[in-house]
């Protein structure tokens, strides 16, 4: 875990700031909202209440200032008011009072202490306050409730509710009930606010783990491929990737690392044997060559034989430089330099002209060549040199290999896409261990090398990378002393 943690600019640094910061807008954006709502919720709560108290409390003045014990007994009456209003204090916590028409205030909930001490018929708490004149013609039009600090008053904003007092449809006053938002609303929302911190910090508690849980399955992998690109890049390709039991875009991307690390280790394999056999093939000939060309300079080959050695190594001069030039073909094949002329052309004639070309050789082994009498007219959209050069090593192949009064066979088929020929010839055949090497650069079947000393082992190559320009195909099937065939397969 130490390359992922404590670093910026790693896996697990990234993807925890871009989780957490979006965990912790959420929660913001989300206790936000529900403080907004649980506030608004609590004052409408609190609003209610207080006006229905208000409502109440009205109620029960105006039927007490009806009832006969207001004009028998006015203290009984103003001792009563007390009482009613000291109860909703004292239950609700509420501020409550009465006032006349003019604002002023006549009755609270202190106000029968006061008048029993000191005779007093409003406190000194409430006998200050002279509700404003613009509130009190909005009472008149009936109940009113705000939110305010009753000018000054109240240090905190109340929800106030004052509704209006009539006897006989005259405006007598009116009570008023306050009620403190800030005590409704801090407890409580002390605790939504815990509750949201906890859950942000749970929250961000899951980030971090889920997080490092997933960076590390990233980050593993990758330093995988890390230790694997500093072999490669040493040359050493054998060390593979561990494969992921996922079926997600990383488990793909080690499966074609590793794909791409077995192509690698195939290729740097065909180089080391390209050099390894290019310097194989290069030295048996100059070897020759130098050996009759300093047997003739220091007098060991005497002057009647040196025409005869001299026409040897004039020989090997010829296939080096047949090897060099399939070398350089085949260069400019793999690398895209080759220019292509393509056209269309019927595959028959050049059968038989190749073919006639080896005449000498087929009578010399009794060779018997079948099918040409059969051959239709086999059209093939491509490159005619190219194509000649396909056709002359195959015939070469097969006239070289053909056993002593054996059989050549040749034949043409199409279909509406591709023109197919196929050359078959008698003689030892591939091993079955060996078909799959055939067209391999430098590859010669063991049985063939006694027969074929001057073969470069390109041949097939060459014919593989003309076919695969073409968009088509050659393949080969064969049976131990029975035959071989070759089918190649071009677009038309």
């Amino acid at each position: 875990m130490k390359s992922i943690k404590g670093k910026k600019g790693t896996f697990f640094f990234k993807y925890f700031t871009i989780f957490s910061s979006i965990v912790l807008i959420s929660f913001i954006v989300i206790g936000t909202s529900f403080m907004t709502l649980f506030t608004t919720t609590i004052v409408n709560q609190v609003t209610a209440d207080t006006k229905t108290t208000a409502s109440n409390l009205a109620q029960m003045t105006t039927e007490l200032f009806k009832s006969d014990i207001t004009r028998d007994n006015p203290q009984a009456a103003v001792i009563t008011m007390c009482k009613n209003i000291e109860f909703i204090s004292r239950s609700k916590g509420y501020d409550a009072f009465i006032c006349n028409k003019n604002g002023e205030v006549m009755v609270c909930s202190e106000t029968l202490d006061e008048f029993f001490e000191n005779n007093q018929t409003i406190c000194e708490e409430h006998g200050d306050i002279i509700i404003p004149s613009l509130q009190v013609q909005k009472v008149m039009g009936g109940e009113f409730n705000e939110l305010s600090k009753l000018n000054g008053v109240y240090d905190s904003y109340y929800s106030i509710c004052m509704s209006p007092l009539y006897l006989e449809d005259t405006f007598i006053g009116f009570c008023v009930v306050s009620a403190p938002i800030i005590d409704s609303l801090l407890p409580n929302l002390g605790k939504v606010f815990l509750m949201f911190v906890l859950s942000a910090a749970a929250a961000l508690l899951l980030v971090t783990v889920a997080v490092s849980f997933m960076t590390e399955r990233i980050a593993k992998p990758i330093r995988n491929l890390e230790t694997a690109t500093k072999c490669y890049s040493s040359g050493d390709f054998s060390y593979r990737v561990p494969e992921l039991n996922t079926n997600d875009e990383l488990a793909v991307l080690v499966t074609k690392f590793n794909t791409m690390a077995t192509s690698l280790s195939q290729i740097e394999n065909s180089r080391r044997s390209f050099v390894a056999n290019v310097s194989h093939e290069f030295k048996t000939p100059m070897t020759t060559i130098g050996g009759f060309i300093n047997g003739i300079l220091d007098g060991t080959i005497p002057p009647e034989k040196q025409e005869y050695y001299l026409k040897i190594v004039s020989g090997e001069i010829n296939r080096l430089s047949k090897m060099v030039t399939t070398m350089l073909n085949i260069s400019k094949i793999e690398t895209g330099n080759v220019d292509m002329n393509i056209e269309k052309f019927d595959i028959t004639p050049k059968l038989v002209t190749t073919f006639l070309g080896f005449e000498q050789l087929i009578s010399k082994k009794n060779i018997e060549i079948v099918g040409f009498e059969d051959l239709q007219s086999a059209t093939i959209h491509g490159d005619s040199a190219m194509i000649d050069q396909v056709v002359y090593n195959l015939a070469d192949n097969a006239v070289k290999f053909t056993n002593e009064g054996g059989t050549i066979t040749v034949s043409t088929a199409t279909d509406k896409k591709y023109t197919y020929f196929a050359i078959t010839n008698t003689g030892k055949g591939i091993p079955p261990k060996e078909i799959d090497k055939v067209f391999d650069r430098f590859y010669k079947v063991d049985q063939s090398r006694s027969t074929d000393v001057k073969s470069t082992g390109l041949g097939l190559y060459l014919i593989k990378s003309i076919i695969d320009l073409h968009n088509g195909s050659i393949t080969v099937e064969s049976k131990v002393d029975s035959f071989t065939r070759f089918t190649v397969k071009l677009p038309k």
